[in-house]
């Protein structure tokens, strides 16, 4: 069930995304790998599910490292989604102490809203202003 839920909000989120959203995905794979990872493992968050959370960071932690600013599509590439890509490399990782230091589930659920609205941020710079 939690895997259908999943699936749909991953559907939802480019659905209710301007038609560029999907072509940042299909210019930039390496975000498209990172945005199902930290979909799933949000999801699971946010219904309380940290065990879940805790096996995909590992996951989530390895398609941030894919992501550099090399493999960005150049038209992306300004100071600001530069530095806002750095910013979601750094709270990735920091969610990965967290869970591998024993945090609390809440401060574990804290980190990931803050990681989830870095990336959303990420994904506003790269589509074309309207």
């Amino acid at each position: 069930m939690k895997i259908i839920k999943s699936l749909f909000a991953f559907t939802a989120f480019f659905a209710l995304q301007p038609v560029s959203a999907k072509s940042i995905t299909a210019r930039w794979p390496q975000i498209k790998a990172y945005h199902e990872a930290i979909t799933t493992t949000h999801n699971a968050c946010k219904e309380g599910d940290f065990k879940t959370v805790k096996h995909n960071i590992p996951l989530l932690s390895e398609a941030a490292a894919t992501l550099c600013v090399e493999n960005m599509p150049e038209e992306f590439r300004t100071p600001k989604t530069i530095e806002t890509l750095l910013l979601l490399k750094k709270k990735t990782a920091f969610i990965e102490d967290l869970t591998t230091k024993k945090a609390t589930n809440k401060e574990i659920k804290i980190a990931m809203t803050e990681l989830a609205q870095t990336f959303k941020t990420l994904v506003k710079m790269c589509q074309p202003e309207k």
